[in-house]
């Protein structure tokens, strides 16, 4: 990593990152303290044919902001991203009716590996021929169980009934009878025995495509990969070399037999190497090293854990608040819905709340620290979306006096084995993020010892602070009613939990440390600064999937108008009339969206001041701009316009302050509030791609801009050629 920098900066890419701006791929070879050193793959302009070739230069961290912000950056590939084969698809690439589908063939596969595991079945293709009806009998009966499973979690919020929605209904799956044979099953369960879950996904996408190589081939070359696996630590190269070796002999083989055999393909290198990566892994390990080396490099959970820079290791639990707080609603809800308000158990009465913390081991510094709803199943993802952002607002909204820094990517996640963490959802939502999951047994707290002892702090330095105390046992407690006793209310604990932990616990000095938490995050950053997600990367993950309408003006959400060359383009080309599109909160300012199963692309928002800009960021612009339309009034109406002012601030704080509730993000919710937002037009997209303002005699005076970024070299190759045309156009109309 490159020496300390002078100023802060927001660090998207990291050494190795391959990344592609516009037309333009290129990989990130070191760190400076002026931007990144790049080197640019040659590339060819489509609409003029020129050939550009490779180069190598500075890349300024602001404007790889600025790419980002507009949604021209792509990031190709991450050195912290365990790689992948690659011909598999990745779980948002999936169609909800695929995800459906392979819902449904696991139900079906766990119930026949639980008839293998009672002996009630062999496993063999003729018993699954034998058995059938014993296997269709406990198969259905898991499905219905899951769809059941579904529909009370669907249709309940909060104890609350809600209408169900469109996804829920998507759920469920019909087929024909032709699955309802022995054979069909034992391939389902073939497939996930040797791919897992991914192996259940059918391949109707690939309906047409041509298959490079049959299964004879793919057969022969597996059975010889797992001979060649050993200790001896062999290469790729001679994999490769054996392979081909092997099918030449079997091919002189077939060839000499009385009637010739077709002859098998031979593979190149490629397809061996993305066959060894599609295989087990930790066979390969176990195979290619000793046990021990093995364990050591794919399991680095142990005591005595030593890290060396900041979010290497990250540690996540719950803990039950030795508190009664009264669940009352103040202006901090008054925006919430009636049926979040019964999740979130706003009845008066006074009860424990849940807090959902996250904990950098090398800094002692809280990441995220929410309230769980008792509603809320799962909230990992909540969490981690908390650990990437900047929590300042947050700080400020309590009226802490210290800011709250704390955010960026973790390396590793260390969270126990429980219900809320393991979860299909879950362990998909890590493996988007590249985040490497060590997950603790049961039973055993030692192996995160970090934060549980600072929710023991929690309870020794602030929550014996307050009346209302509930204790370990009854013993302690007494004749001490804690509820009767209780005068805290939810909203005023959220804001005396976050002064605490930015103004005491992150200001004091830690023992095991030598400094305080803030000073040792500071000194962190300036060894080795935390890398930041793209905004493409967390509208994947956390982003909210609905469908909107495809016009001419593109694609209307929240009141903010969307719009892009692409989407023009499949608007006049493809009779689509709405089109799926993935919104995340954190970054307003653009979108992405897809047709069918085809790729997402990045569409900005047509009105450039969302560019960049977070809702609650709109939130505070539009209120501003409320206060300064109701600035010219008469001396009468000073005190409501006091009032007005006063009342957008404080609404404004209390948002800020909601950053703490993990809520769940649903489709409903998305559409109730498209309501309130205002509606804006044009197309930021052009006005980035055009660059900064040219006189209209710049090419000859020499006062044309010198940026020589990607994105300026496209943008002016364009503009000049719309130059041209309106020149045409101009001389035609003279004529």
């Amino acid at each position: 990593m490159a020496a300390p920098f002078k100023k802060n900066i927001k660090m998207l890419l990291e050494k190795g990152c391959d990344f592609q701006i516009g037309l333009r791929k290129g990989r990130v070879l070191e760190l400076r303290p002026e931007g990144y050193f790049v080197f640019w793959e040659p590339w060819t302009d489509p609409d003029s044919g020129e050939c550009h070739e490779s180069t190598a230069g500075i890349y300024s961290y602001d404007a790889i902001v600025t790419d980002n912000n507009y949604g021209v950056l792509k990031i190709l590939k991450r050195p912290l991203v365990q790689p992948t084969a690659s011909d598999r698809i990745r779980r948002s690439e999936r169609v909800l009716a695929e995800v459906a589908r392979q819902k449904f063939r696991k139900q079906y596969v766990l119930a026949i590996q639980g008839m293998l595991d009672r002996g009630e079945l062999n496993p063999v293709r003729d018993d699954f021929c034998a058995k059938i009806i014993t296997i269709i009998a406990n198969g259905g009966q898991r499905y219905r169980e899951y769809l059941a499973a579904l529909s009370m979690r669907e249709t309940k919020r909060g104890g609350t009934k809600v209408q169900k929605t469109k996804k829920a209904q998507d759920r469920a799956v019909e087929f024909h009878q032709g699955f309802k044979c022995g054979h069909t099953m034992w391939k389902w369960y073939r497939a996930w025995v040797v791919n897992g879950d991914d192996g259940l996904f059918d391949k109707y996408r690939n309906c047409g495509r041509y298959k490079r190589y049959n299964d004879a081939t793919d057969s022969f070359i597996e059975r010889h990969l797992d001979m060649l696996w050993d200790c001896e630590k062999p290469t790729i190269t001679s994999f490769v070399e054996s392979v081909q070796a092997a099918i030449n002999a079997e091919n002189e083989r077939r060839e000499r037999l009385p009637v010739p055999a077709i002859k098998l393909r031979r593979p190149g290198y490629d397809y061996i190497r993305d066959k060894i990566r599609e295989l087990a892994p930790i066979n390969h390990a176990l195979r290619r090293n000793s046990r021990d080396k093995a364990y050591k490099d794919l399991h680095t959970l142990g005591m005595g854990v030593m890290t060396s820079r900041v979010l290497e290791r990250v540690e996540v639990d719950e803990y039950t608040v030795d508190l009664f707080v009264l669940m009352r609603e103040t202006g901090l809800f008054d925006h919430l819905p009636q049926t979040i308000k019964q999740l979130i158990g706003l009845d008066g009465k006074a009860s424990r709340v849940s807090l959902s913390g996250a904990i950098d081991v090398h800094t002692r510094c809280f990441v995220a620290l929410q309230i769980v709803p008792q509603g809320v199943e799962s909230p990992l993802a909540r969490t981690l979306e908390m650990i990437y952002m900047d929590k300042s607002p947050i700080a400020d909204a309590a009226g802490a006096r210290f800011g709250w820094p704390m955010g960026g990517a973790p390396e590793s996640i260390v969270f126990d084995r429980g219900d809320k963490y393991i979860s299909d959802d879950a362990y998909e939502v890590l493996a988007d993020l590249g985040i490497t999951n060590l997950g603790c047994p049961a039973g055993k707290p030692w192996l995160k010892p970090y934060i549980k002892r600072v929710f023991r702090t929690v309870h020794n330095d602030l929550l014996l602070r307050f009346s209302g105390r509930a204790f370990s046992n009854v013993v302690e407690r007494g004749e001490n009613d804690a509820a009767a006793r209780a005068t805290l209310t939810l909203e005023a604990f959220l804001c005396w939990l976050v002064r605490w932990v930015v103004d005491a616990y992150h200001t004091k000095e830690h023992s095991a440390l030598g400094m305080s938490p803030a000073q040792a995050w500071e000194r962190g950053c300036k060894e080795c600064p935390p890398r930041s997600l793209t905004s493409d990367e967390m509208r994947e993950v956390f982003g909210v999937r609905t469908r909107r309408k495809l016009t001419r003006k593109g694609v209307l959400v929240h009141k903010i108008d969307y719009q892009s060359d692409a989407l023009m383009h499949m608007c006049l080309t493809e009779k689509v009339d709405d089109v799926e599109i993935l919104r995340w909160d954190g970054d307003i300012g653009t979108i992405s969206v897809r047709a069918g199963i085809g790729s997402w692309m990045t569409v900005p928002a047509c009105d450039e001041r969302w560019i960049g800009k977070s809702e609650l960021e709109m939130l505070a612009e539009l209120a501003e701009e409320d206060d300064a339309d109701a600035a010219d009034i008469d001396a009468e109406c000073l005190a409501r316009r006091d009032f007005i002012n006063d009342g957008n601030r404080e609404s404004y704080r209390l948002k800020r302050v909601m950053g703490l509730i993990s809520l769940p993000k649903t489709v409903d919710e998305l559409e109730y509030e498209t309501q309130r937002f205002m509606r804006h037009t044009d197309t930021a997209e052009r006005r980035h791609k055009a660059g900064p303002h040219r006189p209209l005699m710049g090419d000859l005076d020499g006062t044309a801009p010198t940026d020589t970024t990607p994105a300026a070299n496209h943008a002016h190759e364009e503009t000049t050629a719309d130059h041209h045309v309106q020149a045409d156009d101009d001389n035609h109309t003279m004529e």
